[in-house]
């Protein structure tokens, strides 16, 4: 269960999606959504479908959580799961650590839809 009751919302680093933006241009608008999104003192979570349901109805993509238990220690930030969001369909994928408790994100990377498979293959058990 995702809680976030207090503080605000932050996102860590915005420097990543800046990076990212510069690298793939096309992807300038679909990345400025979701930091917009995301990067909101107003915003709370009490659950994943939440979380899910948020990026759904601002972008009509989607989001996965990969469990603490199903990461290689390369991926894991403490017990935090990993949340991968879907940015302009199937071309990008955001991958992020969610601190509830603190109302954290961690970027860990942004990647191409086939540097997100070799990330899997390599990441997750």
């Amino acid at each position: 269960m995702l809680v976030r009751r207090d503080n605000t919302m932050r996102v860590i680093t915005k420097a990543a999606v800046t990076k990212a933006i510069e690298a793939h241009g096309q992807w300038k608008a679909p990345l400025s959504l979701w930091l917009t999104t995301f990067d909101r003192a107003t915003l709370r979570f009490e659950s994943f479908e939440q979380l899910r349901q948020t990026w759904a109805t601002v972008s009509g993509w989607n989001v996965d959580r990969i469990p603490h238990s199903k990461l290689r220690p390369a991926s894991r930030k403490g017990p935090l799961d990993i949340y991968v969001f879907d940015i302009k369909k199937n071309e990008c994928r955001l991958i992020a650590w969610l601190n509830a408790r603190t109302g954290t994100l961690y970027i860990k990377a942004i990647l191409s839809h086939a540097e997100y498979d070799k990330w899997c293959r390599s990441d997750i058990r």
